[in-house]
């Protein structure tokens, strides 16, 4: 970031996310790193309707039952952050060259990259999830609620298919209204986002990440309702570069106050002050 790193005590928002990844050693971390273990947190406090339907879990891709698979599904390692294999006719993918794929993947330790302690050792398996679709039936809508303190402070909207030029990015306070700022990771979009679907995204959001001084839950807006496909404790690795250049400060403030989160006209006027 070209910046000094100010963690004793940390001051940014990205500073916090790196405090935790050197100091945090809270074992629940690591049940939130693993795809597998993550389910358990999920189902203990929103319960089943909220996951996304599992296929099957498996140490070695020998022993996935390719034909026993349905003809859209989601290939991923339980172990790692952002590696998945998207199937939507299985005729037309060769099970080969995705348990090659598989096999590769089982060699990876994402601690290795990403230095995120709840990813050391987590056990290595590869995951089928059930294929989930938008009311369009095209890749569903992603909708990240960042909390703190078990509260949640702001809605980020992915629009666009992951590592391509149509993603988006999309920020919204707890009721909706739009925040005038984005990641310089993606460029700004122009979705809508309903206030009723935002409650909803806020409710089910507080629920999972009660005892956490931070965590990101991370929804897909499915056809069938939501679904919770990651809780995310470390958030960009601590490498988020903001289009307001106070944003780093004030959501580092929110995270050591999530008491003030409940001053949304606040959060305005400091966005717009950044």
């Amino acid at each position: 970031m070209n910046k000094p790193l100010r963690i004793d005590p940390p001051a940014g928002y990205n500073e916090h996310i790196v405090h935790r990844i050197l100091y945090d050693r809270d074992p629940l971390l690591k049940r939130l790193c693993d795809k597998v273990a993550v389910r358990g947190i999920i189902r203990e406090r929103v319960g089943e309707d909220f996951l996304v339907p599992l296929l099957g879990v498996w140490s070695d891709p020998a022993d996935i039952p390719w034909h026993a698979l349905p003809d859209q599904f989601v290939l991923k390692p339980s172990h790692a952050s952002g590696l998945v294999a998207i199937v939507r006719e299985a005729a037309n993918h060769d099970p080969a060259l995705l348990a090659k794929q598989a096999r590769e993947w089982l060699q990876y330790d994402y601690f290795d990259q990403s230095l995120e302690w709840g990813y050391r050792n987590v056990p290595r398996r590869i995951l089928a999830e059930r294929l989930l679709l938008g009311a369009d039936d095209e890749l569903p809508v992603e909708a990240l609620v960042v909390t703190f303190g078990g509260k949640a402070a702001m809605i980020r909207i992915h629009t666009g298919a992951k590592s391509t030029p149509d993603r988006r990015d999309n920020w919204f306070d707890i009721n909706g209204v739009r925040l005038p700022f984005h990641s310089l990771h993606f460029e700004r979009g122009d979705y809508h986002l309903d206030p009723d679907m935002a409650r909803r995204l806020v409710t089910v959001a507080e629920k999972v990440s009660a005892g956490f001084s931070h965590l990101r839950v991370d929804f897909y807006l499915t056809k069938d309702g939501l679904r919770i496909g990651e809780l995310t404790p470390y958030h960009g690795s601590g490498l988020n570069p903001w289009s307001g250049s106070g944003c780093n400060a004030y959501f580092g403030w929110l995270w050591r106050n999530p008491d003030q989160i409940a001053d949304v006209a606040g959060l305005h006027r400091a966005i717009a002050e950044a």
